[in-house]
């Protein structure tokens, strides 16, 4: 019997990019989707887009740094579908500025996206994943791993989601909830996508070299095998993994890496 089939999954953040890919594979497994994001028009045209294959799909516009919309989003789910078995936390905002130029306001929506932005919605779903021992992924990145230059805030947050998938993963261990945090490397996504700039207008995600980049498609068949398999860890890619594996290993040496390509960066601006 398919993991997925007559299951119900929240997740945040997927209005686009792997969110949306996930959602659609997920719908393709026979689940039941509720899509979530802040921008009402991209969530709407996903929706129509989910909705004319023929999927049972919601959308629910929120904020999910914030506890009432995710009280909201809950509510909504369990009066549409009356359970949840899957939350994919993987709503968030990145950032490109260095943290002595960056807007305190900006810095804060970033850290909360990314580390607030997973806690509200998986407290306030707990007691119903309880009741059909489902799991909860954090979607994280290298990040999580080791900070990157010019991304202090998105850091900062990825690397709580460790901490948070950690205790959740001890103190509820006796619940039989899964807990699964996924590690990805850089992916691909689409024109539009932006992240926040030193005053926290969003600006383009720059262009990464397509030789490290995932598709959305694997990223997202990947996650499902996490879920799939009950696995609790996972880092994606072969880059992501050598990457990873390079932090661990030689923490010093990648520092310095980091160091000489920052000054670079600083003598070019």
């Amino acid at each position: 019997m398919s993991t997925f089939k007559n299951k119900v999954a929240i997740i945040t953040g997927s209005s686009q990019g792997i969110g949306k890919t996930l959602a659609l594979k997920m719908c393709q497994k026979g689940a039941s989707v509720v899509l979530n994001g802040r921008t009402e028009r991209k969530l709407n045209k996903t929706f129509e887009e989910l909705k004319l294959l023929g999927y049972n799909v919601i959308a629910i516009k929120g904020d999910i740094t914030s506890l009432e919309d995710c009280e909201r989003i809950v509510h909504e789910t369990i009066k549409a579908f009356g359970q949840i078995d899957f939350l994919i936390n993987n709503g968030s905002v990145t950032m490109q500025e260095r943290i002595d130029r960056i807007e305190t306001s900006a810095f804060e929506d970033v850290f909360k996206s990314n580390s607030i932005g997973a806690f509200y919605p998986t407290k306030v779903a707990l007691p119903y994943l309880n009741k059909t021992k489902g799991s909860v992924i954090f979607i994280s990145s290298l990040a999580g791993l080791h900070a990157m230059p010019s991304a202090s805030g998105y850091s900062m947050g990825k690397m709580a989601l460790s901490s948070l998938w950690q205790s959740l993963s001890i103190e509820l261990s006796h619940t039989g909830i899964h807990f699964g945090i996924c590690y990805l490397s850089f992916t691909q996504s689409e024109k539009e996508k932006t992240m926040l700039a030193a005053n926290g207008n969003r600006i383009p995600v720059p262009k990464r070299p397509s030789f490290i980049l995932q598709s959305q498609n694997k990223v997202a068949k990947s996650i499902m095998r996490v879920i799939k398999y009950r696995k609790p860890k996972r880092v994606f890619s072969i880059f992501g993994k050598i990457v990873s594996a390079f932090f661990r290993h030689f923490p010093g040496l990648a520092l310095r890496i980091m160091i000489l390509n920052q000054k670079k960066q600083n003598h070019s601006i």
